[in-house]
């Protein structure tokens, strides 16, 4: 039930709080990128999907369009069971009387990036009967909002990556909301946390295997543009059901797919003999396909540096020059204005195995020194950019920084002097001036007229509707 969606000592707190606390004023901010220093800009997003699903939608359905006594017993049972304290559930009681969740929370335009250290959300009750219900709802702030932002920052961070390659070596960027595909579902550990982190990603690129992330969107952010598309692939159960020789396991999946985009799994048995001798004998029907009909080669396991651009040091020709040197020498292409190779438009090449942004940049670094273009290469993001990640790889945290009691408002904080810095927080109200700077040590009597955190939920309502589209130009607008 909504009420216990919350840490146990946040059920006691309410009482901790000094006599006649009215108001409690809490930030939501990102503190560091020391596990991530790459991520140097946290992108506002998933406001609106947090906010309608769960503090809309979850506590009408399974709290106030329940009967009171209903939710006030199941409270009251468990908190009695699991605690072994007596707690009447009066103030659930007097929550659900009221019929919506009293609080007013601002926050970043979603698809904007801020610097870290800049809070992203300010969160705070509108009713002086439950100031508890602010840092009541702090878990379930974190645990629904770090992972698609951080998510949508990682995407922000590739896309920033990908499009300053596509400035030195490519005649155009027209690739890159295609060049990260996401491939982190079976990875994740929860459909959700797919479709939130899936939905990040998305927020930067269009490319992606993640099925529920498109969903996701569509259900609570919605768009008149394309959200997210793939491209018939093919897998090791298929590539072995054909048997060994994968010849004609390459033209039987041609002939399927005639007219579309195809991407072939090309290691199942021996990757090489694929790239040396069947691509060869496969070249002039490749060629005779159309050109929206490209053919993609994925390699899936070894070095990914040396499958993509070469080993020195290997005494096979073509493990000496890399899957993208040998598809321009079967295939060739073009030099395109900057002096770079770019391949036919016929073919092409993937990879996803354990994709991180640091192997990235070295392919894409390895392509250049070869005199290839970015564009020549699709990056299948996973598990290892998407799931190795935690509320502290930008250091997430809802802290309470202004109390009001008794209609005195005063600034509070926390500063542990055995910490380094990280776990120091704003002190009272503060008022984002810039997506690099804010203020704090300010209370509600201050003007916030030119605030950059927006109001969006007061109340029970959802005030102000972001589409994707609109996430989707706010992120373009800062590349």
């Amino acid at each position: 039930m909504p009420s216990l969606l919350c840490d146990f000592y946040k059920t006691s707190h309410r009482i901790q709080y000094p006599e006649n606390t009215q108001i409690l004023y809490s930030t939501f901010t990102p503190r560091s990128n020391k596990q991530a220093p790459y991520l140097d800009r946290v992108v506002s997003f998933g406001f609106q999907a947090f906010i309608s699903k769960y503090l809309i939608h979850y506590f009408n359905d399974n709290f106030f369009n329940r009967p009171e006594s209903d939710v006030v017993s199941e409270y009251s049972q468990f908190i009695a069971q699991t605690l072994q304290i007596k707690d009447s559930g009066e103030h659930i009681a007097q929550l659900h009387q009221l019929g919506y969740l009293p609080i007013r929370i601002k926050a970043i335009p979603e698809g904007k990036s801020v610097a870290i250290k800049v809070p992203v959300m300010t969160i705070e009750n509108t009713h002086p009967d439950f100031f508890w219900v602010t840092n009541y709802l702090e878990t379930l702030i974190n645990v629904c909002l770090w992972q698609p932002m951080t998510s949508a920052s990682i995407a922000f961070a590739y896309r920033s990556a990908l499009a300053k390659f596509a400035e030195k070596t490519c005649d155009n960027k027209a690739h890159i909301p295609f060049q990260s595909h996401d491939f982190s579902m079976r990875g994740m550990s929860s459909l959700e946390s797919a479709e939130m982190s899936g939905a990040g990603h998305l927020t930067s690129f269009l490319g992606t295997d993640t099925i529920p992330a498109i969903s996701f969107i569509s259900s609570y952010y919605g768009s008149q543009n394309l959200i997210g598309t793939s491209i018939p692939a093919s897998e090791h159960s298929v590539m072995s059901a054909h048997g060994v020789d994968e010849l004609p396991t390459f033209r039987y999946l041609m002939q399927k797919f005639p007219d579309s985009m195809l991407s072939i799994v090309a290691d199942t048995t021996d990757f090489w003999h694929n790239i040396s001798v069947n691509l060869p004998l496969l070249k002039d029907e490749i060629m005779a396909r159309s050109a929206h009909a490209k053919v993609v080669i994925r390699p899936d396991s070894g070095d990914f540096f040396a499958i993509l651009c070469g080993n020195s040091t290997a005494c096979n020709e073509h493990e000496r020059k890399g899957l993208i040197e040998c598809l321009w020498d079967i295939f060739s292409g073009t030099i395109n204005t900057k002096g770079y190779k770019v391949l036919d438009p016929h073919i092409g090449a993937i990879y996803g195995d354990g994709v991180t942004y640091d192997k990235m940049l070295s392919v894409l670094e390895g392509l250049e020194q070869k005199g290839f273009a970015s564009s020549n290469i699709v990056f299948g993001v996973g598990a290892q950019t998407y799931q190795r990640n935690t509320r502290d790889t930008l250091g997430f945290a809802v802290k309470a920084t202004s109390i009001t009691i008794n209609g005195t408002e005063k600034a509070i904080f926390k500063n542990p002097k055995t910490d380094d810095g990280l776990k120091k927080s704003q002190k009272g109200r503060v008022k984002v001036l810039s997506f690099e700077h804010y203020i704090d040590g300010l209370t509600a009597t201050d003007d916030f007229a030119d605030d950059m955190l927006e109001l969006v939920f007061e109340n029970g309502k959802l005030v102000k509707h972001i589409s994707f589209d609109q996430i989707r130009d706010n992120i373009n607008a800062q590349l």
